[in-house]
């Protein structure tokens, strides 16, 4: 399902390159549940962000349901992204003028999923964490 081959990325200053992370090789199959763990500055953060198409590899093979994410476009990629992907930030980046409702609602909006059943969706959302009560204040 992920499979990454030789994977680099360096950010250059000049003729000066700083690696985040070396030759990586990784394959996740589907199913299978994995955790990225090492210390802070290891590159962890970094694999995420290409793992979820946000950013791109300096170098290497991106495998994704057995599509090569390195050779497709940005909007191949971004359409694969809202059908297959979904990514919590550690800062949540939530949107501070929508409700917590209208923060669960803006991503089913883009995938043009029909009104009664994005209502149907968030409200599930919202009682499966307890936060019924709160659909109406903002994020702060």
């Amino acid at each position: 399902m992920i499979k990454l081959n030789g994977v680099f990325k360096y950010y250059s200053a000049g003729s000066v390159r700083t690696y985040v992370l070396r030759d990586l090789d990784v394959e996740i199959k589907e199913g299978e549940f994995v955790t990225i763990m090492g210390p802070s500055g290891s590159g962890k953060s970094t694999l995420l962000h290409i793992l979820g198409m946000l950013d791109d590899p300096s170098d290497g093979e991106y495998y994704f349901l057995e599509q090569a994410v390195h050779k497709l476009g940005e909007k191949q990629r971004a359409e694969l992204h809202k059908n297959y992907l979904g990514f919590v930030f550690q800062s949540y980046h939530l949107i501070d003028e929508l409700t917590v409702y209208e923060n669960l609602e803006t991503p089913l909006l883009y995938k043009k999923i029909k009104g009664d059943e994005r209502k149907s969706m968030v409200c599930d959302i919202l009682d499966r964490f307890q936060i019924v009560g709160k659909k109406d204040l903002f994020p702060n």
